[in-house]
């Protein structure tokens, strides 16, 4: 496992290459691996698979098994493993269908806690896929039952320059795409 990270991380045609020679399901299926140490160095090949805009397909097709293995990698993974599966769900996170399983698996109250006690390049990472996740309206009341805005704003204010970009975003998302719905005035009246 050591070997194939280490050839991801060198250059994004490795990982086209990679991801060509079917490297992706065998990644998800490690996912299930026992070994915790497997486990993250799995989170971290897939979350560089990610960031290469020719692999999000593949990524896109493995679907809610894992998308399901990443949420519960921010519930008990390390803040290494957190921060990388923020980073695979940034990108799996642009897709309405995702983007309701994330909502209704629980991911923006995981989400959440970890814009407040993560690493700040987790916290950074978890904030994209809220910011992302805001885009749609279908999600939207998952945020107003968490208490999301508190938790942006108090981002927005003290987080790294990314993290605070990223909840500025999103709470920008939340207000500005249906001006005359109950979440968007419920998120008004909470930052007035």
């Amino acid at each position: 496992m050591d070997s194939l990270l280490g050839l991801l991380q060198e250059d994004d045609k490795n990982v086209t290459i990679a991801v060509a020679q079917g490297v992706v399901p065998v990644l998800v299926r490690l996912l299930d691996s026992p070994p915790s140490d497997t486990k993250e160095k799995t989170v971290a090949a897939i979350s560089k698979v990610s960031t290469v805009e020719s692999a999000k397909s593949v990524l896109l097709a493995e679907g809610l098994l894992l998308l399901n293995h990443l949420l519960r990698v921010l519930d008990s993974g390390s803040g290494f493993a957190i921060e990388k599966a923020c980073i695979a769900l940034r990108a799996l996170s642009l897709t309405k269908e995702n983007a309701r399983a994330i909502g209704s698996r629980g991911g923006i109250s995981s989400l959440l806690e970890i814009c407040q006690a993560g690493t700040p390049g987790a916290q950074a990472s978890a904030a994209a896929v809220l910011r992302n996740l805001a885009a749609f309206e279908e999600i939207r009341d998952n945020f107003v039952e968490e208490n999301a805005v508190v938790v942006l704003i108090a981002l927005a204010s003290s987080g790294t320059a990314v993290a605070r970009e990223n909840a500025v975003g999103c709470l920008s998302n939340l207000i500005n795409s249906d001006s005359s719905s109950e979440e968007a005035n419920a998120i008004r009246t909470t930052t007035a």
